[in-house]
């Protein structure tokens, strides 16, 4: 049943200067097997001849008769391109893929059958393999008790993340939102511009009492960093900043008392990381500065979460990551050191 709306599902893909990837994934949807789809292409103003290739496209494409186009007149980042897509869905269920992402064809249906499936899941989350291997780029979202949100299972076997089970997050490059989880606490925060973005959402519909579902039929092969590339300057100062208002407008006090241990741990690490070892430290101190410039508004947005929290305090701790675990240590120990 698709109630009132046109379609069971509004499929939204942001560009931003991706000649020969954007059309990639439009492909993709094209070979979906579950077709009761529009397709909504937001471009954030690219500087490249990515738009004109994507209206080529799919002006001759089996979508040619679903699908909308919205060009903005500035880049607004991935947050607020989804944003703008939202505006124009026709779709009882509002469905994200990554520019740099390609979908099985059996992606869509997955999602759709598993969304219908448990009402109490507000988020379905895909897994998401990189693109050529066998290894997961993201199996969903966690949320660790340093106050931090990662990748679940990044580089490891695909094999080894089969189990549909309830997680924290999903990882908005390819996710399933109910029109009603938007409905009751908004969609992506547009502060957020990039990164991050997702685990504030994820964070959100926890509190509200949303379940979030991973659904690992759903797969995705994702050209991981092939937009925004990997340790940029853009990047690390978005990560760095946006890291601290995810905290600032979702953890509960109690929570953060709990955890304080680690958090400092947490971010001693990453201080002698992006100052000692990258020497990224203009960029640091920008991108902490900057988040305290927006504490003030943050907090605006912290009461009304906090007013709609249904969860109690413990059963929060309960689904986030406790941070003695051995894979979490392992991993997150490897990147630190893989990284130049």
């Amino acid at each position: 049943m698709k109630d009132n709306y046109l379609f069971t599902a509004s499929v939204i893909v942001v560009n931003y200067n991706g000649k020969g990837l954007t059309i990639e994934a439009l492909r993709s949807l094209e070979r979906q097997t579950f077709q009761d789809f529009e397709l909504i292409v937001v471009d954030n103003n690219s500087s490249d001849s990515s738009l004109d290739e994507i209206k080529s496209f799919l002006n001759l494409s089996l979508l040619k008769k679903r699908f909308t186009i919205v060009e903005l007149s500035q880049n607004t980042g991935f947050a607020g391109g989804c944003d703008e897509g939202l505006k124009y869905a026709k779709g009882k269920y509002i469905v994200l893929l990554n520019n740099d992402a390609q979908a099985d064809k059996n992606w869509l249906n997955e999602l759709i059958k598993a969304a219908n499936k448990h009402p109490e899941a507000g988020i379905c989350a895909s897994k998401i393999i990189t693109y050529g291997t066998n290894k997961i780029d993201a199996a969903g979202h966690l949320f660790t008790w340093f106050l931090k949100g990662f990748k679940r299972g990044e580089a490891e076997p695909a094999y080894l993340y089969d189990t549909e089970e309830y997680i924290f997050g999903a990882c908005g490059g390819a996710a399933l939102y109910k029109r009603q989880l938007i409905g009751e606490i908004g969609f992506f925060d547009q502060n957020f511009f990039l990164i991050y973005e997702d685990i504030d959402l994820d964070f959100r519909a926890q509190l509200a009492g949303w379940k979030v579902l991973y659904v690992p039929s759903a797969v995705v092969y994702h050209k991981v960093h092939s937009t925004i590339g990997n340790l940029n300057d853009l990047f690390i100062y978005y990560t760095l900043r946006n890291v601290e208002l995810v905290r600032i407008k979702n953890i509960p006090f109690a929570t953060f008392v709990v955890c304080l241990p680690f958090f400092l741990l947490e971010e001693i690490v990453e201080f002698l990381l992006f100052n000692l070892k990258l020497r990224k430290n203009e960029i640091y101190f920008k991108a902490k500065k900057d988040a305290l410039k927006m504490a003030k508004s943050m907090l605006k947005k912290r009461k009304v979460i906090m007013k709609d929290k249904k969860i109690s305090n413990k059963y929060l701790l309960s689904i986030m990551t406790p941070v003695w675990q051995k894979k979490l240590i392992i991993s997150k120990l490897k990147k630190v050191l893989k990284v130049k």
